[in-house]
């Protein structure tokens, strides 16, 4: 029993380590990081479909290929246009929230109209902006994982 809770405290005290080594990385590389992410997931895509080619089965090997092929292609060229359509998508879906809100009877809450108001900005600054919202982003991202990280470990 002693071994398994000595364990556990281990396993945690590793989890902490890696939430601020990735908190500093996303500060470190930002919204570079994506484009990053994207073509590990794809060259592991590409990995595991080679492998499951090798092992004699041809069809998922092949989507595996393919669909690694296009994690590494759409970080690198389609990322733009996926950003934008979100940010698109974020200003439509803010708007449609606090029209409702100002429209409804009664008194309308503070905080919903908030909300919906950094909705719309955060769309406006990822079309406008794209990819120094999305440093902002890593950054607070980054920080947050760093604190949450030696949190845990002071609690350890």
């Amino acid at each position: 029993m002693a071994k398994r809770k000595n364990q556990s405290s281990s396993d945690a005290i590793i989890m902490a380590i890696l939430y601020i080594v990735i908190g500093i990385l996303f500060i470190a590389f930002r919204s570079a990081l994506l484009n990053w992410m994207l073509t590990v997931a794809g060259i592991l895509a590409i990995a595991y479909g080679i492998y499951l080619i090798i092992k004699k089965n041809l069809v998922p090997g092949i989507i595996f290929v393919v669909v690694g092929i296009l994690l590494i292609l759409g970080g690198w060229l389609f990322l733009t246009i996926a950003l934008i359509i979100f940010g698109v998508l974020l200003i439509v879906y803010g708007a449609k929230d606090l029209i409702e809100l100002l429209q409804a009877k009664g008194k309308t809450p503070v905080f919903p109209v908030i909300v919906a108001c950094l909705t719309i900005i955060a769309g406006i600054l990822l079309v406008v902006s794209k990819w120094a919202f999305l440093d902002w982003f890593f950054i607070v991202i980054g920080a947050l994982l760093i604190v949450d990280g030696i949190l845990a470990l002071i609690k350890k």
